[in-house]
């Protein structure tokens, strides 16, 4: 699976990724969900929200970033060679300002964040959300009581 881009907000998460294990590699498949996501893909999130911070606080003066979409380009294997991050960034002002980087090479310690937050998000493509655990827990449980009583 390659993911091509994602959106983070408060209430909803937008996937475009190509899944290997369709007929056709070619595809591209768009996913919109309001179901949460697992709380490893909000920490790596805010993994690369620090790192985007970091990129554009010295050259713009924002405050804080609200960083809400990554773009991959160029795989190389599992890894993608270029990013471009989307975000607005609030002055101390309180004025904010809409930004997109150009692409930047995936290189150093944000490869680590990528390759997790690409880990994070082909699960949730998958289907893992945030509450998937309690509903396999439950299922044990159920299967333990019925094994139990037979």
């Amino acid at each position: 699976m390659y993911i091509s881009s994602a959106e983070i907000y408060e209430d909803k998460i937008k996937l475009k990724y190509s899944d290997d294990s369709l007929d056709s590699c070619n595809d591209k498949v768009s996913l919109t969900s309001e179901q949460l996501p697992r709380p490893e893909l909000y920490a790596v999130w805010g993994a690369m929200k620090k790192y985007v911070l970091g990129l554009v606080q010295p050259l713009q003066g924002f405050e804080d970033v609200s960083f809400f979409k990554i773009e991959l380009f160029n795989y190389d294997g599992d890894m993608p060679m270029q990013i471009k991050l989307h975000g607005v960034g609030t002055y101390e002002k309180g004025d904010i300002l809409e930004f997109k980087t150009q692409r930047i090479g995936v290189v150093g310690g944000v490869q680590l964040i990528v390759a997790n937050l690409i880990d994070e998000l082909i699960l949730f493509a998958r289907g893992r959300r945030a509450q998937m655990n309690l509903f396999e827990q439950a299922e044990k449980s159920v299967k333990a009581v019925e094994e139990q009583a037979s």
